[in-house]
């Protein structure tokens, strides 16, 4: 039984099956030209560099909106309480920057999200003490924090479809409201790869997993178990602090609790954030939903202010990733403000201790 196809062979009308025909020859020579890519490293003619120190690779099957960066701080964290030095590997996807550059040698901020990119800022203020190092060539990034940085254990932010840096852990994290999108390959879809890359992988985390269907989780539980050999990690998120839009002051949740808010969000899959505010009491009036990644201007934040002043709403809410892309002259008093979340393992948590241990030998620093 084809799992995927009975998933989503509901999803798209009619007329948009028809309407997206023609990029079904695009998504087959995407899907030939990755399958030749993965085969040249397969029969290595093209090599993967080995890094001086063990690499947990954090990636997904779709792009954008799986939850890899709340995973990765997940993760950071679960090294640092082994007392391990841990060097986060990014892209630095948006980031104007060139080059390997380092955004925190683990004692603050020396890069912004303009240069770095906005999820390598996040990771860097939300983990204290960990090394956050962006660039193209995550090899010679991998070097870096494990001989000159002298990390323990690096994480390889978005990694799974890069194979030119060998991983002693490959975890893929699919998003438990859309494990596959369409179940096309891009363009025709989101996916860069089918559930049957998941072979390649050591363990699946479906993230979100209270946001989908359950007879959804389920299904897509079922594919990760018969790829990966065993069941797949669980999360939710849940907000754990409210802060004002320069990060810098706390506020009380109960600020939210039957309060009306307007959500700004530039994000993939802002959805995922409207559910964390109504969990957390909120209820959102209006959404201004900007395009993933988007470098916000003091104006637009000062018209979105704006309408909901106009709406009766008490405050503009938007996620920590939003934040560092704000600017930074901004003054939004209490009524602009940033709702932390935190990843929360529902299932398989003893799999994940154990996968991790298994990759730093059970060493503590």
């Amino acid at each position: 039984m084809n799992l995927v196809r009975l998933l989503h062979e509901q999803d798209e009308p009619a007329w948009q099956r028809l309407l997206l025909a023609p990029l079904a020859p695009a998504a087959g020579l995407f899907g030939a030209a990755a399958a030749t890519r993965r085969g040249l490293y397969r029969r290595g003619v093209l090599r993967s560099a080995k890094a001086p120190i063990p690499v947990i690779s954090v990636g997904n099957l779709a792009v954008g909106g799986a939850g890899k960066t709340p995973v990765t701080i997940h993760l950071v964290r679960e090294f640092q309480q082994r007392g391990l030095k841990v060097a986060v590997l990014s892209r630095g996807y948006g980031g104007t920057g060139r080059g390997a550059r380092v955004v925190s040698r683990g004692e603050g901020l020396l890069l912004d999200a303009k240069d770095a990119g906005d999820e390598p800022v996040l990771v860097a203020r939300r983990c204290p003490g960990a090394q956050v190092l962006v660039g193209t060539n995550r090899a010679e990034l991998a070097a870096i924090a494990g001989t000159h940085l002298r990390a323990d254990v690096a994480i390889l932010d978005d990694g799974f479809q890069h194979l030119a840096l060998q991983r002693d852990l490959d975890i893929v994290v699919l998003d438990g409201a859309s494990p596959f999108g369409n179940g096309k390959l891009l363009p025709r879809g989101p996916l860069r790869e089918g559930p049957e890359a998941l072979r390649r992988a050591h363990l699946g985390w479906i993230a979100k997993c209270d946001e989908g269907d359950p007879a959804t989780v389920e299904a897509a539980a079922r594919i990760v178990e018969r790829h990966v050999g065993s069941a797949p990690v669980r999360s939710r998120y849940r907000a754990s602090r409210l802060l004002s839009a320069d990060l810098r002051t706390e506020l009380s949740l109960s600020l939210l609790e039957g309060q009306p808010v307007v959500l700004l969000a530039g994000v993939a899959r802002p959805h995922s954030f409207r559910r964390t505010l109504e969990h957390a009491g909120a209820r959102v009036i209006e959404e201004a939903l900007f395009p993933d990644h988007h470098a916000f201007t003091r104006a637009e934040v000062e018209r979105v202010l704006a309408s909901a002043r106009a709406l009766g709403a008490e405050r503009v809410c938007c996620t920590e990733k939003d934040a560092v892309r704000l600017p930074r002259d901004l003054h939004g008093g209490d009524r602009l403000v940033v709702v932390q979340v935190e990843t929360e393992i529902v299932a398989g948590g003893a799999l994940l201790a154990a996968a991790l241990d298994r990759v730093v030998g059970g060493r503590r620093g």
